[in-house]
């Protein structure tokens, strides 16, 4: 399913909600209310709210459970978020300096808030990365912040979720008047939780990526080969004689194939060079040589095979810088000559075996190419055509199963994740850690002028330097924000 009709089946869902949602209310359906009541369900336009008070209790169990060790564990993230603050606002003055006042020298390094939107940096086919990331980032980075509460005897009043059209976020409620009145270090270790949580989920996703081979050892062979993850239904490749899927490929022509890169190094290389020649006996020549006197297709290509020689995988070669009485040219099974062959070459005098020629397939036109695909288990695939349509057409994983019960799909779903994780948990808390409004940045913010200036200065001197600075950082923000969409849309 691709992203359009994502967004519209989302769409037309939310309609759905929502009209049979204001039918039941209007008509004062007593079961409806008491469903939503009993439920926690909310539903308005493009938006779903659920909130409930099950997971209180566990929380509390939890919040006690090992208490010294907690109290360390929301410690260690006051002291990496104090870090981070003002690392965060370097960051987004460095990239509004550099967006505002941008130079020759300063776009080779452009520093630039990238937003995360779905079919614009994000393919809409990895969408179900990008919902499931935005899940678990929001679900860990409250669960820190309930956990912590729970832990310094904060009120809980329960936990929610909202989907904002497919943007899901969940939120956690408590009681700001008692937040307000815990000291500050207890302040500070609830409301930093959220943002450690964060750093400590993409540190997680980090070290599962770049371990993830080690990992999956067991299971899978990595830089050993590709394997064929899926093919187009209109590839040239598929066939009887063709492509299957889980083929394990290690080879295109005599370039090595280990990875992905170098697969697709691979068939762009043939695709810029002229197909070589193969030094073959004189004798198999002579023995599987099917010519007619030469006739002329278009663009004046030699042929000298018949049509139905041709449909059995019969090809004109011709002799490179021949010097023998052999005729110049021959039409010659392709898949005999390709696999009898012991060398590739650009000419007879390339051929250093006695009694040998170089015989290159004539082809039609400068992008077709004969594409030889080595697989482990198999026969050789010997391909005629553009390389650019198994490029197009071919899909392959690095991940090479090692039992036939298993397939590549696990591997690069860990490892898609793992990425999205990394980037987008390490994001949010970069960004909640900068004071803007309805941040965390900002009642962080509030609570270390209480401390550093406390009853040196009138309150309402506090909350002026905290809403300004408060204020400074939602327009730097912003200003990135714009900057990054006008780059992008």
């Amino acid at each position: 399913m691709d992203g359009i009709n994502i967004l519209t089946v989302a769409g037309i869902l939310h309609c759905f909600f929502f009209f049979f949602n204001t039918i039941f209310t209007t008509c004062s359906l007593y079961p409806y209310h008491i469903f939503l009541k009993f439920t926690g369900l909310e539903i308005q336009v493009f938006r779903v709210k659920w909130f409930t008070t099950s997971f209180n209790r566990l929380f509390i169990k939890w919040g006690k459970c090992r208490s010294r060790l907690l109290k360390l564990w929301f410690n260690t993230g006051v002291i990496v978020t104090i870090i981070l603050f003002p690392m965060a606002l370097l960051i987004m003055l460095r990239m509004l300096f550099m967006n505002v006042f941008k130079t020759e020298k300063s776009e080779t390094s452009e520093w630039v808030l990238t937003p995360v939107v779905p079919g614009v940096n994000v393919p809409f086919a990895d969408i179900k990365y990008y919902v499931i990331t935005l899940i678990l980032c929001s679900l860990i980075h409250e669960f820190g912040h309930a956990l912590a509460a729970s832990r310094e005897d904060l009120q809980v009043y329960g936990v929610g979720f909202l989907l904002v059209f497919i943007i899901p976020i969940a939120y956690v409620s408590l009681n700001s008047e008692q937040l307000s009145q815990l000291p500050t270090m207890k302040q500070l270790r609830i409301l930093c939780a959220g943002l450690w949580h964060n750093i400590i989920l993409a540190v997680i996703s980090f070290l599962i990526f770049f371990s993830s081979s080690l990992l999956l050892a067991p299971l899978y062979s990595v830089d050993s080969g590709i394997i064929v993850k899926s093919i187009h239904p209109k590839s040239p490749l598929l066939g009887s004689t063709g492509l299957y899927v889980h083929d394990s490929i290690y080879k295109v022509n005599e370039c090595q194939v280990d990875n992905i890169n170098d697969w697709y190094y691979c068939l762009l290389d043939t695709i810029k060079h002229v197909t070589p020649g193969y030094c073959v006996d004189e004798l198999i020549v002579q023995e599987h040589d099917r010519s007619i006197p030469d006739l002329k297709k278009q663009k004046n290509a030699a042929n000298c095979c018949k049509t139905d020689d041709e449909s059995h995988g019969y090809l004109c070669f011709e002799y490179v810088e021949n010097l023998s009485k052999l005729i110049l040219n021959s039409c010659l099974p392709a898949r005999t000559i390709i696999e009898k062959s012991y060398d590739q070459c650009q000419s007879s005098f390339s051929c250093l075996k006695q009694d040998t020629c170089c015989v290159r397939p004539v082809l039609g036109n400068n992008k077709t190419k004969v594409v030889q695909i080595k697989r482990r288990i198999g026969k050789d695939i010997l391909y005629i055509g553009d390389p650019a349509d198994i490029y197009k057409t071919v899909i392959v994983s690095n991940w090479v199963p090692k039992f036939k019960l298993i397939g590549s799909e696990l591997p690069e779903f860990i490892t898609t994740l793992s990425k999205y994780i990394t980037v987008l948990s390490a994001g949010q808390a970069i960004i909640n850690v900068i004071p803007c409004f309805w941040f965390d940045g900002q009642y962080i913010l509030i609570i270390f002028f209480h401390k550093l200036l406390g009853s040196r200065s009138h309150p309402k001197t506090r909350q002026t330097l905290s809403f300004i600075i408060t204020c400074i950082g939602t327009c730097i923000l912003l200003i990135n924000l714009m900057y990054a969409f006008r780059k992008k849309f």
